[in-house]
């Protein structure tokens, strides 16, 4: 499946007010805690960030965790109304986030890594974080990734 068949208008959050990383993962969980216990999700996604930062450069952060709970991985793309600091590996401050929530079973792993794959790709392009940026409306978000996945 294409990342922008599993993206939909109400997993994406454009400019959400954010002063660090904390309240940007806070931000980003809203979409995808229904059903979970919001303070679990959040606990378990900032114990991973207590691992090593998951703002992977050019602005781009992509936290993500996998919860014995998710049966298929889960998305929400997210854009920062101003950058915030998220300890990136190019200490430069984020963006543009995509919130992955995986599931822990070993057979349902391919699909959580190939998502991840996926959003790691579709970030190398300067033109396409870009346009992610000026978009207008979470359908222009969805065409956007459309038109610039592989």
């Amino acid at each position: 499946m294409k990342l922008s068949e599993s993206l939909s208008a109400d997993h994406i959050v454009l400019d959400f007010e954010a002063k660090k990383k904390d309240d940007a993962i806070g931000a980003l969980v809203d979409p995808v805690v229904n059903g979970f216990d919001r303070d679990t999700v959040l606990a378990e996604i900032l114990e991973r960030e207590e691992l090593g930062s998951t703002g992977v450069g050019q602005g781009v952060a992509v936290p993500h965790v996998r919860l014995a709970a998710i049966q298929e991985p889960s998305v929400v793309f997210g854009r920062a109304a101003k950058p915030v600091d998220f300890d990136a590996i190019d200490d430069e401050p984020c963006s543009l986030f995509f919130l992955v929530l995986g599931p822990t079973s070993a057979d349902a792993q391919d699909g959580y890594l190939k998502t991840m794959a996926k959003i790691s790709r579709l970030m190398r392009s300067a033109e396409t974080r870009s346009k992610l940026m000026a978009a207008a409306s979470e359908s222009e978000v969805i065409d956007i990734i459309a038109a610039n996945e592989a």
